[in-house]
């Protein structure tokens, strides 16, 4: 087959047949004498790596390539305002867009009002190998002086073959462009596209064309989603070998998952153990396809594991739900009525949990009664997660009780209590009534249903 110029392959009908069509490398089960299949894998990352290591936001670049339209930039500029009150402090915000001129213009307007506005915040763009992403990236910088850019060519054999491109052409393009773009006073994230489908032989050569290029950091990304934990940890250590090979055992690597297969959260962890310094999130995990690493699933594992360690929590957790509302909200997504933190991550109607519940609030109040203050707020918290593992208190939300057919008394003294009400006003027949409506409608009685019969409810008789 003949090349062009740009190193493309010119495939013909008369050549088809004789096409040769490559494999793509499994991480997950493909042996290599470069990088033999771990025997074993530790089962999550040390605290002290999970301190060491952040997240960046992908919001608003993968995730909204997710949607059907494009945010307004007062609607971007809001949601990052409240990214950096919640403590992240890198996002990137846009990709070369080629002749998509009002997404260009957002951009560039989303740049100078970060600039303005959110100087704590470190904004990165992605830039493909050509001069016209390099000029449109040099245009993003003269905005924002911080800006830094992640500089990226598909590298797998399936998508070198589609694009017609040679490992040759891929390492002289890659190596042309970071170094211009390091020349223009740009920090480069020297990234690839299907890291997680190309070999090792492949990957050691762009690794070292990366780093002699001039990039600061490398970012590997599992594109289609089809790495799962024990790959994650072998393709972070490969990695991590060649750094400390080619000199430099401190640069930093980035880990870039999709959800299609599952695995984000679990690669996310696998990457960090092996030694990556930071994982890519987007709120609800919104993204292509199935998505990106979710934001809320990432840092609450990682506050957790923080925390019982000791360590301080770098994030405002507190703010955790305002965030991802604010997200949900801008990019037309409905929360999932299941899931981490989904619509029903804190609602419960079953008689056995509500009943548990109940009576860790009656011993917070005793505990009050004897003018015990600390006792009564860790009895306080215990009643949130005494059937949760999540707080719904230390992300900003609030519990939610509804009455059903699983419901028995305690449900209905329980929704009473925290619609603001004492539970001890009500009359046993109250209790009984809404029990028995939600037993004959075969559902959970609606928010406005429970209030009707809150409000209606005769008062109990005096003890």
């Amino acid at each position: 087959m003949q090349k062009d110029a740009h190193g493309h392959t010119d495939s013909t009908a008369d050549d088809i047949d004789s096409l040769d069509v490559p494999v793509n490398f499994n991480w997950n089960r493909d042996p290599s004498p470069l990088t033999p299949l771990p025997t074993s894998m530790p089962g999550e990352p040390l605290a002290s790596q999970v301190a060491g290591a952040h997240v960046l936001s992908e919001c608003l670049r993968d995730g909204l390539q997710g949607i059907s339209g494009y945010p307004p930039v007062d609607d971007m500029m809001r949601y990052l305002h409240l990214l950096h009150a919640f403590g992240i402090r890198h996002a990137t915000v846009g990709i070369y867009p080629g002749n998509a001129d009002r997404i260009n213009a957002r951009m560039k307007q989303l740049l100078a009002r970060m600039r303005d506005e959110l100087p704590g915040i470190v904004p990165s763009v992605l830039s493909m190998c050509t001069e016209e992403s390099l000029r449109w990236t040099v245009e993003c910088k003269e905005i924002h002086p911080a800006l830094e850019s992640v500089v990226f060519m598909g590298s797998a054999p399936s998508r070198r073959l589609v694009q017609g491109w040679g490992l040759d052409f891929v390492l002289d393009r890659m190596e042309t462009f970071i170094k211009k773009t390091v020349e223009m006073g740009i920090p480069v994230i020297a990234g690839t596209e299907h890291t997680t489908q190309t070999t090792p032989e492949d990957l050691r050569a762009i690794t070292r064309t990366q780093v002699e290029s001039g990039a600061y950091i490398v970012a590997l990304a599992d594109t289609i989603g089809v790495i799962r934990p024990l790959g994650t940890y072998r393709i972070i250590r490969f990695v991590r070998d060649e750094l400390d090979a080619l000199g430099v055992p401190d640069m930093q690597v980035d880990w870039h998952g999709h959800r299609d297969t599952g695995n984000a959260l679990g690669n996310a962890m696998a990457a960090v153990a092996a030694g990556a310094n930071r994982i890519h999130v987007v709120a609800r995990g919104v993204g292509e396809r199935s998505g990106n690493a979710s934001l809320e699933e990432i840092v609450l594992n990682f506050a957790a594991i923080q925390a019982e360690a000791g360590l301080p929590v770098p994030w405002d957790m507190s703010r955790l739900l305002e965030l991802i509302t604010c997200y949900q909200e801008m990019v037309g997504v409905e929360p999932p009525e299941h899931g981490v933190l989904g619509k029903r991550y804190s609602h419960t109607s079953s008689g056995i949990h509500t009943d548990a519940i109940l009576k860790a609030h009656h011993l917070a109040d005793r505990a009050r009664e004897a003018n015990a203050p600390e006792l009564e707020a860790r009895l306080r918290e215990m009643s949130r997660t005494v059937y949760s593992a999540v707080d719904p208190a230390a992300i900003g939300g609030s519990p939610s009780v509804a009455v059903s057919p699983w419901s028995g008394q305690s449900s209905v003294r329980l929704a009473c209590m925290l619609s603001g009400r004492d539970p001890r006003d009500l009359s046993p027949e109250t209790v009984q009534q809404l029990l028995t409506r939600a037993n004959e409608l075969g559902r959970e009685l609606t928010p406005q249903e429970l209030e009707e019969g809150l409000t209606k409810a005769p008062a109990a008789h005096p003890a």
